[in-house]
């Protein structure tokens, strides 16, 4: 009798399809559905590598803040300025991706035209099904990094106890605090640094639409970048990341009043990029897409319209090596027979400079 994985379903389930082995002869003639990839990070955030280990990171003002007062006469008294430094801490936390297969796993689907012949029929590494999983799977550790990076969250819990969709598995979440919780923190002791965008208050799907118009839009993140302190407009890598929600409103409101995005582009994986009050703006509809499967109560979405005002500086994403899960290896073992694909690496993510923030949700 055969049997799936050693701990799991069939990797590749082709059951609900009645081909004959005649009419399927290779996985890639499936027809693959259309998904959103991971934008490259490098992008719009600042790789650093080599972190290992809980390192700490040194932070100091670049002022003395108010110098300077009414000379004295002779044996003058010094006067007291202090810098104060702070530290953050990188905690870079690894994480694995595991599948198991087993030949059995086949014994009754189309894939079995993909085995080898004698010994090598239980060595499933060097067939098309292994490539067909790698293929896909880079991109699903792509956006996990990403998911993880911005959405990671230590006390992670599905609803009611928290804002997890219910029957999403906490663990998927819960290995670091991701950027949308450091900025909590950041604006819960400067509560300037949040703006509300409309829309999110509403009470059900229809009313987060609705009450999101381009205009309101519009207004609101021009307010977010006025209300930013001019540090922040000083720097030359600010940049807006902003929901695709948000972007196509001030499409539409340009389009209102008759113009259209400066520097437009287009690029791979529906990411868009133009130029907002000179400053480059980004659209991320991963962000849409997680926060409307995994941030949902059935009735509404957890702020689904949402802009950070940054710089890209200010985005940090520490690794332990050079990059991030470059290497999805793949083994057979002999004895067990079962074959393995096993990704494993570490990261973390932190923002440094607290003050070059806004934040609208």
């Amino acid at each position: 009798m055969s049997q799936t994985s050693p701990s799991c379903g069939h990797t590749i389930n082709l059951d609900n399809l009645h081909f004959t082995p005649d009419e399927l002869r290779s996985l890639n003639e499936l027809v693959v559905t259309a998904v959103l990839e991971a934008p490259e990070l490098s992008s719009f955030h600042t790789l650093v590598t080599g972190i290992k280990n809980d390192k700490r990171i040194g932070i100091i003002p670049g002022t003395f803040g108010l110098v300077g007062k009414a000379a004295q006469a002779c044996n003058p008294t010094a006067q007291c300025y202090e810098d104060q430094a702070i530290e953050k801490t990188w905690s870079p936390k690894y994480l694995e991706v595991i599948i198991d297969m087993c030949v059995d796993e086949l014994a009754d689907t189309l894939m079995k035209l993909a085995v080898k012949c004698g010994v090598e029929v239980y060595d499933l590494t060097k067939t098309e099904i292994f490539t067909f999983i790698q293929n896909i799977l880079a991109k699903d550790i792509a956006k996990m990094v990403f998911r993880l990076v911005w959405f990671g969250d230590t006390a992670a819990r599905a609803l009611p106890l928290g804002n997890l969709t219910v029957g999403t598995d906490p663990a998927f979440f819960n290995v670091i605090n991701g950027f949308w919780q450091q900025f909590a923190a950041i604006y819960a002791l400067n509560p300037l640094q949040l703006n509300a965008m409309p829309g999110n208050v509403g009470i059900n799907y229809a009313q987060q639409g609705i009450l999101a118009t381009p205009l309101l839009t519009y207004n609101a993140v021009n307010a977010l970048i006025d209300n930013a302190i001019s540090e922040l407009a000083a720097q030359p890598d600010r940049i807006l990341l902003v929901t695709r929600s948000v972007f196509d409103r001030l499409r539409r409101q340009l389009q209102a009043l008759g113009t259209a995005f400066q520097d437009y582009r287009l690029m791979i994986n529906g990411l868009e990029f133009a130029t907002w009050d000179g400053i480059r703006i980004v659209s991320l509809p991963l962000w849409d897409q997680i926060i409307r499967a995994y941030e949902n109560n059935g009735v509404r979405w957890n702020d689904p319209h949402r802009v950070v005002y940054t710089t890209v500086s200010n985005l940090n994403i520490g690794m332990a090596c050079t990059s991030l899960f470059d290497n999805i290896n793949s083994f057979y073992d002999p004895r067990s027979r079962f074959n393995r694909i096993e990704a494993v690496d570490a990261f973390d993510a932190k923002i440094i400079d607290d003050r070059l923030l806004m934040v609208g949700r």
